[in-house]
């Protein structure tokens, strides 16, 4: 009998099986086995918040193959991450391989490297799943479901459906969108800035910036303050050296990365986004092929909030500097770094798994990607366990009187670096100075300088500048602000920041985050109609919760429980804004009684039964004496429906009678739409036949992105809703009406299309407003899918011009059905014909 182990990766199981040989069956889970459902709620909210977990789809045949492995096993290890979702996997693992009367005996192992020693080292102290830890994951599973199931109907009321709402997505939105608002609403104001330059002698000048006035700090607010200050400077009295002083500091490495600072870094010096420095630091813990069948994990485990190192990591590390460095770049005794409070001390910081792996002894076995994630690790590292940097901060203050009597206080500053300690490794180990003004200072220069020495005053240069509003959020800013905030936690900052992009909420521009039309409204919306549920502070509250359940000092049913007794109010509060009172419900339902109503209808799929909706409302009217106002707005539209049969309106109260007489005004100009409305096309087999028709037609295949028109889709959409027996509206007839045009040469039967759809030979208008001999626009737009090279944004005075954008927007509405304007028409035309010239830049 063999040793059963378990992983989630098919990487983790490969590196993990060739460290420990043939004793062992290493198998890998494919992530969870176990979920809530995809398309039910899954929770029984009324015994516990009791969870209704199914087989996930993709781990049914993984789950028959651990089943036939854990038959034979005379131990399973269960060695999923060390985190709240790797304890949950290995839970769900013991009970689905538990069901049988025999299995055997269950060990929770864990390590934080994968290295053959840390690997041996958990099976040889395997121990019980953490229950606190399932707790917590279990506990953030539910509240997520909770809130998005249960809040995310409020937005397809206002939206339609494909928009979200999530507990912790959406605080991060409302952050990005309040940051926005506050730039559109910013004020810049004027200030001027001054710069000296002064002649010591022989020759030497430095530059130096206006530092005070008079002792204190200052602002210049105009020109016509700036041209006085000038004069006044150039008119007063000669210039001379106050002081010059010498200032000795340390300067401190900075700790290994966590989480959220490797996120933050990535993104700062290599523009990655969050999810990429996640998937490549996975595949550096995971395991890398190091040649003669040996593979290792390289990092130890990233996702982790910790910042403390193993003691022999320390040690290694320290061999390590002082052989490469020497003796003096080591500090006294270990660097040991504060964790934050809510940090787990079990984990341990990112960082390499052996020193002596150098990123240049890598570099051939590493993508460029991995290559640079894996530099960036090591170099903090290593250099968070050298010695600190000395450096020599000298300040020299020239003043001047003024023709206004004040006193001007010009200042020049150099840093000298006396030992670079940790900096050489970063190559900030030379000795250099830095002047605060444009031009760098040699610090000699200074230490030239005597108090009271006169100086020359050869140049005064004055700079009007205006304030700037504060920056929009990099997924670095944004991920800083999160942690700070306590708003997610290390495993979650990429999935926050990809699902606000997914869902379009959020768009990227040059590596910063903006909100989307649809991003503003969805935040709008929730802020407006639950302001305490997307609350920042509340939302960092709810992480705190997670964690106390984590270290098992809350019950996490318990936890449930508390914030259910205050979610469930705030929804029903919502639920009932704009809900008539229970007289006008009741007087409503109560003339629907005498209805007698039609039978039920099948309109494509969906079943209209106008009689068990009513008995349905008024069941629940009875139950709790109130209905919903879409509940009112559907029984008035019944009403209308069935006007003829309730009477005289005189008898209902004013209240009633006015609502009733807005539902009927309200269906009359529906039904006279409905009669405007094109007729279904005069061809034999109605639609059926138009759209058999195009059963040979190719759609031009669109080009990658979100923004991107998808004909071939969009035609499928118009189809699945004509033969549901709905009827197309008048944009959608138009759009279908173009395609007809277009793709004229490859229908079966064009001409009976064109009849149908009343298409005259020539093309549409918008298409042949566009003169001469061009293309219809849905020609025009598929040419310009095909653009593999955009030219850069470019901009004229205040306007940015961005070719790409220009085609997404319109793409975007000829998708919908909007006739494009001339001006569209005449550039869409332009743009083209401009892409067309360029070689390579689309495919025929």
């Amino acid at each position: 009998m063999s040793k059963l182990l378990i992983v989630e990766s098919p990487t983790k199981a490969r590196t993990i099986g060739r460290m420990l040989g043939n004793d062992y069956t290493v198998i890998a889970s494919m992530g969870h086995i176990r979920d809530l459902p995809e398309h039910d709620f899954g929770i029984d909210i009324a015994h516990g918040f009791t969870p209704q977990y199914v087989d996930t789809v993709r781990s049914r045949p993984v789950l028959k193959s651990l089943r036939e492995a854990a038959k034979n096993a005379e131990v399973i290890y269960l060695a999923t991450d060390p985190d709240r979702e790797g304890e949950a996997i290995a839970w769900h693992l013991k009970n689905a391989l538990s069901a049988g009367k025999k299995h055997a005996p269950f060990r929770r192992i864990a390590f934080h490297e994968i290295t053959r020693q840390a690997v041996n080292q958990a099976i040889a102290s395997g121990g019980d799943i953490d229950q606190h830890l399932v707790d917590a994951q279990q506990a953030r599973r539910v509240l997520d479901r909770i809130v998005g199931y249960q809040v995310s109907p409020l937005l397809w009321r206002k939206l339609g459906k494909g928009s979200s709402a999530g507990r912790v997505q959406s605080a991060a939105l409302r952050l990005i969108v309040e940051r926005e608002r506050e730039i559109a609403a910013f004020t810049p104001e004027e200030y001027w800035a001054f710069t000296a330059r002064f002649d010591s002698g022989a020759g030497t000048g430095f530059q130096s910036r206006l530092f005070k006035i008079d002792g204190a700090d200052f602002k210049i607010g105009s020109r016509d303050a700036a041209d006085a200050l000038e004069c006044a400077v150039r008119s007063g009295s000669t210039p001379h050296v106050r002081a010059v002083t010498s200032q000795q500091r340390r300067r401190n490495p900075y700790p290994p990365y966590t989480t959220s600072t490797l996120q933050q870094a990535a993104n700062q010096l290599l523009r990655y986004s969050a999810s990429s420095t996640m998937r490549y630091a996975q595949q550096l813990y995971e395991g890398i092929d190091l040649g003669d069948g040996n593979s290792a994990g390289l990092i130890t485990y990233m996702r982790t909030d910790s910042v403390t190192i193993a003691k022999e990591a320390q040690v290694a590390a320290a061999e390590f500097i002082r052989g490469a460095y020497g003796p003096e770049y080591l500090p006294p005794k270990f660097n040991v770094y504060k964790n934050k409070a809510a940090a787990q001390e079990a984990h341990e910081a990112i960082r390499p798994t052996d020193v002596r792996r150098t990123p240049e002894m890598l570099a051939d076995r590493l993508s460029p990607e991995q290559l640079k994630i894996y530099t960036l690790i090591w170099k903090r590292f290593v250099a968070s366990q050298m010695s600190a940097a000395r450096q020599e901060l000298l300040t020299a203050d020239v003043e001047i009187t003024g023709g206004d009597d004040r006193l001007y206080t010009f200042r020049t500053t150099a840093t000298v670096t006396v030992f670079p300690g940790f900096l050489v490794l970063a190559g900030e180990g030379k000795t250099e100075g830095k002047a605060e003004g444009k031009d760098a200072v040699a610090p000699e220069l200074l230490r030239a300088l005597k108090p009271d020495a006169p100086v020359t005053l050869e140049e005064l240069i004055k700079e009007q500048k205006f304030t700037e509003p504060p920056p929009r959020f990099t997924e670095a800013s944004l991920i800083k602000l999160l942690e700070e905030n306590g708003v997610g936690r290390p495993s979650t900052y990429a999935t926050i920041l990809r699902t606000i992009q997914d869902r379009d909420y959020v768009k990227k521009e040059q590596n910063r985050l903006l909100p989307t039309d649809l991003g503003f409204t969805v935040n709008d919306f929730l802020t407006a109609t639950l302001p305490q549920l997307f609350d920042i502070g509340f939302t960092a509250q709810m992480e705190q919760k997670l964690d106390d359940v984590e270290t098992g000092s809350v019950a996490w049913v318990e936890m449930m429980t508390e914030f259910y007794n205050s979610f469930e109010p705030w929804l029903e509060a919502v639920k009932e804004r704009g809900a008539p009172p229970p007289e006008k419900a009741g007087e409503l339902l109560t003339a629907l009684q005498k209805v007698r109503f039609d039978a039920k209808q099948k309109v494509g799929r969906r079943i209209f039964d106008d009689a068990r909706f009513a008995a349905s409302v008024q069941s629940k009217f009875d139950e709790r004496h109130k209905i919903s106002e879409r509940q009112y707005q559907a029984l008035l539209n019944l009403a209308a429906k069935y006007a003829d049969q309730l009477g005289d309106p005189a008898g209902m109260s004013p209240e009633l009678r006015r609502d009733f007489q807005n539902a009927l005004a309200a269906a009359q100009r529906k039904s006279e739409a409905e009669q405007e409305r094109p007729p279904e096309p005069e061809i034999d087999g109605g639609y059926p036949a138009v759209f058999a028709a195009f059963d040979a037609v190719h759609f031009a295949e669109p080009k990658p992105g979100r923004a991107t028109f998808d004909e071939g889709k969009f035609f499928l959409s118009l189809k699945k809703q004509a033969l549901s027996g709905k009827m197309l509206s008048e944009k959608q007839l138009a759009v279908l009406k173009r395609m007809a045009v277009r793709y004229r040469e490859q229908l079966t039967d064009a001409e009976g299309v064109f009849q149908a759809l009343g298409i005259a030979d020539a093309p549409e208008s918008s298409s042949a407003s566009t003169g001469g001999d061009v293309p219809p626009v849905g020609e025009l737009l598929a040419q310009l899918g095909q653009v593999k090279h955009w030219e850069p944004p470019a901009k004229k005075g205040r306007f940015t011009f961005d070719d790409r954008r220009f085609y997404q927007s319109l793409a975007k509405q000829y998708a919908e059905g909007r006739d494009l304007s001339v001006k569209q028409l005449t550039a869409l035309k332009k743009l083209a014909a401009k892409y067309t010239q360029k070689q390579g830049d689309l495919e025929s």
